[in-house]
């Protein structure tokens, strides 16, 4: 049950921060004009793109932090700190957001404030994200105040605003894990709600606390409060929750709920960017120079790669859920094979591999099965068959015809075909990816289609890739009563193998 949600840490630690960072370094660049001037129009669309980023990276470290948190993971290392630099760095940082959103940010600091004790890397993004959520939920034309100022031990850091306000009956959820106000979800669509269930139990495990008073329509007022003496930390509140007394099912159902809400919050910006760099590869918002368009090919790749993970990410929910549904119905493979290898052409060349299709014959049966998943399980395997061969190597796509009977004999024969369905009176096609790349481990050959499973080999060679892709290419043959095996040899490549009924 626990395996859930910590591989979903792990992939969105390792796979999802990389391209996130390289996408922001690239948008930097061709905003800060190094790369030539942009017309006003494409200014927008990049800018546009920024804030889909921003809220990417908000949201991965949102997610890490709480999974830590729930891990008893995170160590606090705290120092004295001067609290007013950090709110007018912040507040800086946020001048463009709050102009964007027509907010003026006023800022009440008491004279000599004394430093407080707290662990800096922990406490700077509370009062990002807070600073943030004032902007973001505040109406057109209004005023946010941030005021300082000491009470007893503690100094009070205040975050008022003219905002959305909180609904009466939903302020007791206020601080619970995933809990998006109705009118917040209305008024910004993305968000993950895991801001403040992370920055109450930062807090009170730092010596500090938080309390707010809101009014639907009029405003919110959060109050942090900060030690200002040395005091010992409350480090069991960072301890993982006790489960006992929570039903199994129960504790599945929000680890469930962990990966889905946060994937579906993942899509949507991706989803915009990738508009915002077609748009801007179309050249109707004006003309690009070399550079520039480099820039926005690394964007897009790195788009791409977020999209690709999501998409992994998202299926694993649906399945988890028991809510993954094919649609089938007879299809002919050979247009299906076409679009999926023309996918990979462009690939292919530029690493010098042999793209090869099957020669098709024109009594070929149909198969039946749903085409857009069928499509999902032949590009994922020749995907794999490129990105895993070296340059100047082969792949080759085969299908032929295949009985129920031939089909056993085969599981007899292969380690790894373990092959269930060969009732179909009519036979099955078998569709083939053979590769001439770096191979599967005969130790590792067994875990091949486990869930987040990646080879020794693959790891080494820094390839990019979830290690979900298999797990579900097997789901989806299985669901079409098909099945899936594969033959390997390290360094000389590999074969992979899968049946469908014909109709």
């Amino acid at each position: 049950i626990k395996d859930i949600k910590s591989d979903f840490i792990t992939i969105a630690s390792h796979q999802l921060r990389t391209p996130i960072s390289g996408i922001r370094w690239s948008l930097d660049t061709l905003l800060s004009g190094k790369v030539g001037k942009l017309s006003e129009k494409q200014q927008e669309i990049i800018k546009e793109a920024y804030q889909n980023n921003k809220f990417l990276v908000k949201a991965v470290n949102d997610l890490m932090r709480a999974a830590r948190l729930e891990k008893g993971k995170i160590q606090l290392v705290p120092q004295m700190v001067n609290i007013s630099v950090m709110i007018k760095e912040t507040i800086k940082r946020n001048t463009d957001f709050s102009k964007a959103m027509n907010c003026s940010i006023y800022t009440k600091l008491e004279k000599n404030l004394p430093k407080v004790y707290i662990d800096p890397l922990q406490i700077k993004p509370i009062i990002e994200g807070l600073i943030d959520n004032a902007i973001r939920y505040s109406k057109t034309k209004c005023k946010i105040e941030v005021i300082v100022k000491k009470q007893k031990n503690y100094l009070l850091i205040i975050f008022k605003d003219e905002g959305i306000g909180i609904p009466t009956d939903q302020q007791d959820l206020i601080f619970t894990r995933f809990f998006r106000a109705r009118n917040a979800m209305k008024t910004q669509t993305e968000g993950i709600g895991l801001d403040l269930y992370v920055t109450k139990r930062i807090l009170e495990a730092s010596g500090g606390k938080i309390k707010f008073t809101s009014r639907e329509n009029q405003g919110s007022i959060f109050s942090i409060y900060l030690p200002i003496k040395k005091c010992k930390l409350k480090s069991e509140k960072l301890q993982p929750s006790a489960k006992t007394g929570i039903e199994p099912n129960d504790i599945l159902k929000k680890e469930r709920e962990f990966v889905s809400i946060t994937v579906h919050e993942l899509k949507a910006p991706l989803g915009i960017t990738k508009w915002s760099l077609e748009m801007l590869k179309s050249e109707k918002p004006g003309k690009l120079t070399k550079n520039q368009t480099e820039l926005i090919d690394q964007v897009r790749r790195g788009n791409e790669r977020l999209l690709v993970l999501v998409r992994d990410l998202l299926d694993l929910s649906k399945l988890q859920e028991g809510k993954f549904d094919v649609k089938p119905k007879p299809i002919e493979l050979k247009t299906v094979i076409h679009d999926a290898v023309n996918t990979f052409s462009l690939q292919a060349q530029k690493k010098k591999i042999k793209l090869q299709t099957p020669k098709f014959q024109k009594s070929m049966p149909k198969i039946i099965g749903d085409a857009n998943r069928v499509t999902q399980v032949v590009t994922n395997l020749v995907s794999n068959a490129v990105k895993y061969t070296p340059v100047g190597g082969t792949v080759n796509v085969g299908l032929k015809k295949i009985t129920g009977s031939e089909l056993k004999k085969i599981s007899t024969t292969i380690a790894t075909a373990n092959i269930t369905n060969t009732n179909n009176k009519k036979g099955y096609l078998v569709l083939s990816v053979q590769d001439t790349g770096i191979g599967i481990p005969e130790e590792e050959q067994k875990k091949m289609f486990t869930r987040f499973f990646r080879s020794k080999k693959v790891l080494k060679s820094e390839t990019e890739g979830t290690g979900l892709g298999l797990y579900i290419t097997k789901t989806i043959v299985e669901l079409h009563k098909g099945d899936i095996w594969f033959t390997s040899q390290v360094n000389i490549g590999s074969t992979f193998y899968f049946t469908l009924p014909i109709a």
